[in-house]
């Protein structure tokens, strides 16, 4: 899971005082990092983020001391988040941007340099990344995750109500849950599937027709009798031969 730590900062004034009372926000300063239990205070964790003192973006171990920082998580992020952000290791800090974007509301920045909140913003998808402040990515990404959250109860519920419907491979297939891509491989799967009856046993978990699996045996049968009937030389029935004076030992076929 991707996760968010917000510092709410020590009351060092350029770095934290500053930044809080100017976008009006507790919040000084962000980490990225992935976790596979929800993290808790006093645990280290390797973050990447944009710091000053250290020049720009970088990545390190961080130990959260209680009560100074809040975590959010983002359940719809993508999978490679933390290496977006970890592609603009060694960029430089974007004191510039800061200045502009968050102190002077000019919306200006250098695109090759990050600051904490634009990095993460940037390594998530989202547009506009220099415009968030810490506080500002806090609360989008809480709208976001209500949203997500949200989808997700109704797709369940959707999938729980549904009538289901099985298809030549014996997979369920919910109607309205599917892609057109998703379609097309089911398609593919269940016409494997019935083809396979042709050549061989059906596929694990496959429905075996029993119908065109007797197909070939009687292709085979029909080919067998064809061939000996071929091989039996031909006899005339009495009635379709005529002898001739002379010629008792000859029968020539009408």
């Amino acid at each position: 899971m991707i996760y968010l730590a917000f510092y709410r900062g020590e009351g060092r004034f350029l770095s934290d005082t500053l930044v809080q009372r100017v976008t009006r926000s507790e919040f000084s300063h962000c980490e990225l990092f992935t976790s596979d239990t929800p993290p808790l205070p006093g645990e280290t964790h390797l973050c990447v983020s944009a710091v000053g003192k250290h020049g720009g973006v970088c990545e390190r171990e961080m130990t959260f001391r209680p009560g100074a920082y809040e975590f959010v998580p983002v359940p719809w992020a993508p999978a490679d988040t933390v290496d977006r952000a970890r592609r603009h290791m060694g960029s430089g800090y974007d004191y510039w941007g800061l200045l502009m974007t968050q102190f002077i509301n000019m919306r200006r920045h250098a695109p090759d340099r990050w600051f904490c909140s634009k990095l993460c913003a940037k390594a998530l998808g989202l547009a506009d990344a220099h415009t968030y402040a810490p506080g500002d990515l806090k609360r989008i990404v809480e709208e976001h995750n209500r949203t997500y959250m949200a989808a997700q109860e109704v797709t369940i519920a959707r999938k729980a109500t549904a009538p289901r419907r099985y298809g030549v491979t014996g997979a369920p297939v919910f109607p309205g849950s599917g892609t057109f891509a998703g379609g097309l491989l089911a398609a593919r799967q269940g016409a494997a599937a019935v083809m396979s009856q042709f050549a061989g046993p059906a596929p694990d978990g496959g429905l075996r027709a029993a119908a065109p699996a007797s197909v070939p045996a009687r292709a085979a049968h029909r080919s067998s009798r064809l061939a000996g009937q071929a091989a039996r030389p031909t006899r005339l029935p009495e009635a379709n031969v005529v002898q001739f004076p002379g010629q008792s030992s000859e029968r020539i076929a009408r």
